[in-house]
């Protein structure tokens, strides 16, 4: 008796074809990663099954029984060694088609169906999506046709709903997984659960618009999309790369050396990288959301779709690189204290105190504190003492790195925004010159914008805040604004010419072979460790002077006092 004949029997070869922890999954009742019930005890299901034996259900449709015979077959055949993602698809279809008792979708005996002609097309469209088109090619069957076996139309009913699923997955990012590209690329990746893929798209009017609509609905994907398809056809496209800066870079040590990017050039896979990255970000970005784009040098507040405040920034160096993410904003810290790290702490200062160089701390105004008092470094035997159980901590102020606004986002990385006195660094056209966080030309107003979208507050009420001189005054937001730290290198302005920026830490090649299933290929990244990011990576780099002019100008118009 074939296993269309008895749902029972579809369950229990769910079970023993993936195993009790796969079946459930495959049931939809479970997401990857959560903890499993129990499975079921075995003796039951065997005396339903025995039970059962004698009196099968009738089947909802007429199925011819070689074909049904040889989909069964199909469905419980072991492939190789599947990945976990595949074992989720099988175990989809063994539920899926056991519920139709093997009544086909896609195919007949005289060939494909309607809707099997509809999808079969859209797959073989599959590279003007920017997949690749060779992953969807029916190979088991010839399709143009009446089938020359039953065997043959269970084949093809098989690899047609096999590749809708893998359609579906690579749709959404698939192809590989972010974090196997780069240790600096921290993207989850989600995906339609295949049962309820299988189940819309069996019962969708135009199952190819089905498919149309599993790629991201973000309107910089389909503008990406367009620009590549009219690359393939030969076209010439408007390109533009970002200006050279007219503003002087001054005598900072990053920025002395600046140089006049050279123009990027469009390619096929520019675009393609780019396009993938859209498959990684969240359906949802938010009604109002932060954007920090790093290739860009730039973030954005969005509200509603539309572009409402957008200002130069500062990200990690190459070797110190922003990670790229999303999380929620929770709290805008204002005149914050800065905490040195303990990379600093053990390789900077600890030498200097045990060397009874105590003025190294009056140097760099930083105060050493235990269980939350100040100690006097003079009272302490650096020859034994472990600075790391001392917090060495630089009061609130002009000099301070975070400057007047801290904003954070709590992540696994730690990493936040904040205010810099080193405010010619944004005159720079590259500004990867930070240890890994953000810092904002403007936070009084990044800030403002912020808080008036949460809390309701005034410019005045921010620079009241930020002149009170109260350190680390924490406004917790009411809801959380999402942000979104991205790596896109090409964008399509709203005058419809595209965009393209440098590959400052080198991300394209990478994904690039992750979207040719060669990430198990790339070469590791140097320091294998966790990612360690701060405001700053050295002493020197904390002392450098303020530029609190324009800061004391905003405020005094927040405040009204001009």
């Amino acid at each position: 008796m074939s296993l269309g004949h008895r749902l029972p029997r579809a369950a229990l070869a769910l079970t023993l074809l993936l195993g009790p922890a796969s079946a459930v999954r495959a049931q939809g009742t479970v997401s990857a990663g959560a903890e499993l019930p129990p499975p079921p005890p075995a003796a039951p299901a065997a005396q339903e099954i025995e039970a059962q034996k004698d009196t099968p259900p009738k089947p909802a449709v007429d199925v011819d029984q070689a074909y049904s015979q040889a989909l069964s077959e199909r469905l419980l055949k072991q492939d190789g060694k599947p990945s976990a993602r595949q074992r989720e698809d099988r175990a989809a279809l063994v539920m899926f088609y056991g519920e139709r008792q093997n009544a086909p979708v896609w195919t007949s005996s005289t060939g494909l169906t309607t809707a099997g002609q509809a999808v079969v097309a859209e797959l073989g469209r599959a590279e003007d999506w920017g997949l690749d088109a060779a992953a969807f090619k029916i190979k088991s069957a010839d399709v143009r046709g009446a089938f020359a076996s039953p065997a043959d139309q269970a084949a093809a009913e098989f690899e047609i709903a096999e590749l809708v699923l893998k359609y579906a997955r690579h749709a959404h990012g698939g192809r590989a997984d972010p974090t196997s590209i780069s240790r600096f690329i921290d993207r989850q990746l989600t995906f339609v659960e295949p049962q309820r893929v299988l189940a819309e798209i069996s019962t969708a009017d135009a199952p190819d618009a089905y498919l149309r609509k599993l790629h991201p609905q973000h309107p910089q994907f389909e503008l990406l999309r367009q620009k590549y398809l009219a690359l393939k056809r030969g076209e010439k496209l408007a390109v533009v790369t970002p200006p050279v800066e007219k503003e002087p870079v001054g005598k900072a040590k990053d920025a002395d050396k600046s140089e006049a990017p050279k123009p990027e050039k469009a390619s096929l896979k520019k675009l393609l990288v780019n396009m993938e990255q859209w498959r990684w970000m969240p359906d949802d970005l938010g009604d109002t959301f932060i954007w920090v784009n790093v290739p860009e040098f730039t973030l954005r507040v969005v509200k509603d779709g539309k572009v409402i405040h957008t200002e130069r920034a500062i990200v990690g160096k190459t070797d110190k690189q922003t990670p790229i993410f999303s999380e929620g904003m929770a709290q805008v810290i204002f005149n914050p204290t800065w905490g040195v790290p303990d990379s600093i702490k053990k390789n900077e200062i600890l030498p200097n105190l045990a060397k009874g160089r105590m003025r190294i701390l009056a140097r760099h105004n930083l105060k050493l504190v235990q269980n939350g008092k100040e100690v006097d470094p003079e009272s302490v035997d650096w020859s034994t003492a472990d600075i790391r159980r001392y917090n060495v901590i630089q009061p609130s102020g002009g000099e301070n790195v975070l400057g007047v606004v801290k904003f954070r986002f709590p992540n696994k990385h730690d990493v936040y925004m904040h205010d810099t006195p080193t405010k010619k660094l944004f005159n720079a056209t590259e500004r990867a010159f930070s240890h890994g966080c953000i810092r904002v030309r403007e936070p009084e107003k990044f800030a403002e914008l912020i808080l008036a979208q949460d809390q309701g507050w005034t410019g005045a009420r921010v620079a009241a805040a930020i002149k009170s001189a109260q350190e680390n005054q924490t406004v917790n937001l009411k809801r959380k604004i999402p942000v979104h730290l991205t790596y896109f290198t090409a964008a399509v302005g709203e005058d419809g010419k595209l965009k393209l920026f440098k590959d400052v830490y080198g991300h394209e090649p990478r994904i690039a072979m992750g979207m040719e299933g060669k990430a198990h290929l790339l070469p590791k990244e140097k320091d294998p460790g966790p990612i360690e990011v701060g405001a700053v990576g050295s002493l020197a780099e904390s002392s450098k002077k303020s530029v609190i002019g324009p800061k004391e100008e905003w405020a005094r118009k927040a405040l009204g006092l001009n």
